[in-house]
């Protein structure tokens, strides 16, 4: 993302906060003031004499600022595109903010919101850095030391446009295969975050057996269905428009990726997409299926902050979560599942049955911190962020339960959620559900 449109993005991102920290204070003056029982109904209405004012007064001055701010950076956006080029660290960091506040960043139309796209990595073109100067640090050891963020991203490719615009298939290092590879990241990354250590598992598999990778770039604070509708159709389109026959395609979502996919297939199916035919196999690795605990202690502590009306304001740091985190709770795919209910007030899990669709190879990948069977960090945690039961689908109820078929589950022990993105072990197991051809 340029650095014009990051720093109109943040800047507008900035009042927004100052905005709502401002009402946030206005309403615990007010309820202060007017000295309810602790776990009493909280008073409507702005802060009573001066205070509201001061108030109404701030919320003038930061609109002011925020139109002279906009103002300037217009005019000065082309130079700061030309001086501080863009790099994987700045998109790194304006991925985790849409994962935390995409829905927002999207709704109202900052420049920071991601527009989904369908990208490929390629080799990075001979330059004397591999990464811009806008993101390494200062520090002469770390300049003389550029293996240090060897680790954090792909060091020896670029992520190239294909949808919606074709600029992959204009470079001469880039072959359209037969073979498709959907690749889809989690919450709060980007596509680039596939490599791991300087290891991905999709380009892993394109090595050895002849997949073409096509990774999808999304606002993961989105709803999943939303982004699983605009991924549908991209889809549709890129079909039409692949200059080569395809022969299959194949769905491999990590984390919240996971979802996204089942999301599209489902739709696909729905709209009877000609493309679903060409899908074999999907894999999902460390997704939620059944939702993730962290975020439904995310809910019970802004329900819990809501009780007093001294604490009450601080609840609206808590719906800062997207819609995306929300969907997380329980692993929501459909419209349905979310659109009847306000899921920042209600815990219940409303979701439609939605099953593997049929005619497809589907596998899972779960991780558990745990040594062995038997711990029970492993039982409680899982690998950090999501249980291996929701990660196979298990639930107990049995019209919410995914039908992996026998041999198409794997549960890895000694393993955290992100380090399954190099680990060697979901790497074989990945090539011996994906590698026969």
């Amino acid at each position: 993302m340029e650095t014009g449109k990051t720093l109109k993005g943040g800047v507008h991102l900035s009042f927004d906060g100052v905005h709502a920290v401002t009402n946030i204070v206005e309403e615990m003056y007010r309820n202060i003031a007017a000295t309810p029982l602790p776990l009493g109904k909280a008073p409507n209405g702005p802060a009573p004499g001066i205070a509201g004012l001061v108030h109404g007064s701030v919320r003038q001055v930061t609109k002011i600022a925020q139109g002279c701010a906009g103002w300037v950076l217009d005019r000065t956006a082309p130079e700061l595109d030309r001086v501080w080029p863009p790099g994987p660290h700045r998109e790194a960091v304006i991925a985790a903010l849409n994962g935390v506040c995409g829905d927002h960043l999207a709704d109202t139309e900052n420049p920071l919101a991601i527009d989904m796209r369908l990208r490929v990595l390629l080799p990075a073109p001979a330059t004397p850095e591999l990464i811009d100067r806008v993101d390494v640090p200062t520090s002469n050891a770390a300049r003389n030391h550029p293996g240090a963020f060897s680790n954090l991203f792909d060091t020896h490719r670029e992520a190239v446009e294909l949808f919606p615009q074709p600029d992959a298939f204009e470079r001469a290092t880039f072959t359209p295969g037969r073979r498709l590879l959907i690749v889809l990241h989690g919450l709060s990354m980007n596509d680039r975050e596939w490599t791991s250590k300087q290891h991905n598992h999709a380009e892993a598999l394109a090595a050895k057996h002849g997949y073409t990778p096509v990774y999808v770039l999304y606002n993961s604070g989105r709803h999943v269905s939303v982004n699983g509708r605009m991924l549908c159709e991209q889809l549709s389109t890129l079909m039409e428009t692949w200059p080569v026959p395809v022969e299959s395609i194949t769905f491999l979502g990590f984390s919240m990726g996971g979802l996204l996919a089942r999301s599209t297939l489902q739709l696909a199916q729905e709209d009877e997409q000609p493309w679903l035919a060409k899908v074999t196999r999907a894999a999902y690795v460390g997704t939620p299926h059944h939702g993730a605990v962290l975020e439904r202690g995310g809910y019970w502590l802004q329900r819990l902050i809501s009780l007093s009306p001294y604490t009450a304001p601080l609840a609206a740091l808590g719906r800062v979560r997207s819609a995306g985190i929300t969907d997380l709770r329980h692993g929501n795919v459909r419209d349905d599942d979310w659109q009847h209910h306000d899921e920042h007030e209600d815990n219940a899990d409303y979701r439609v049955p939605t099953p593997l669709p049929a005619g497809i190879k589907h596998y899972a990948i779960a991780a558990t911190l745990s040594q062995d069977p038997g711990k029970v960090s492993g039982r409680l945690m899982g690998d950090g962020l999501v249980h291996p039961s929701s990660a196979t689908g298990r639930h107990k109820d049995k019209a919410l339960a995914l039908d992996f078929p026998e041999g198409h589950t794997r549960i890895f022990y000694n393993l955290g959620h992100l380090a399954m993105l190099h680990d060697e072990r979901v790497m074989n197991q990945l090539d011996c559900w994906l590698g026969d051809t």
